[in-house]
């Protein structure tokens, strides 16, 4: 027997604030995060139909275009996959509404997604403007993206 109330919000189902407004001149920034590992141009979908099962990094944002989540995928399912994981929280569902995505070739390493994160965070400025989330350190990215 739970001892949550109806109707309470348990913080892991709080709904954190939105982050910046997705702006066009955003959007090249995340294939640059990705260097010569950048497999096409990014491009969006709704996260309810995301078909996109290759590697690479994802932008989700609210139906007021504000930014809500960025992160990477990789493994066999891609972004598709990742999407789908995410969609099971239920704040998550309600907010999710487009993601974007910047697909990256099956060969890049995880260490190489997770500096191209770091890098489309610091390039994004949600390390100030999202506070509440944590990215992974954009440390010799430069020298990670390029392809070897």
């Amino acid at each position: 027997m739970s001892s949550t109330l109806p109707g309470v919000r348990t913080p892991q189902d709080a709904v954190p604030p939105p982050g910046p407004v997705l702006l066009p001149s955003h959007i090249p920034l995340l294939a640059r995060a990705l260097g010569g590992y950048s497999s096409s141009d990014p491009y969006w979908s709704r996260v309810d139909t995301v078909e996109a099962f290759s590697p690479g990094l994802y932008l989700v944002v609210d139906a007021q275009g504000r930014i809500v989540w960025l992160g990477i995928a990789a493994g066999g399912q891609g972004v598709t996959g990742r999407i789908r994981t995410h969609l099971a929280e239920p704040w998550k569902r309600a907010v999710f509404h487009r993601v974007w995505i910047a697909p990256a070739y099956d060969s890049i390493p995880r260490p190489v997604l997770e500096a191209a994160e770091g890098w489309a965070a610091d390039a994004l400025a949600l390390r100030t403007r999202m506070p509440h989330r944590t990215w992974p350190p954009s440390t010799n990215w430069l020298s990670l993206v390029g392809r070897p």
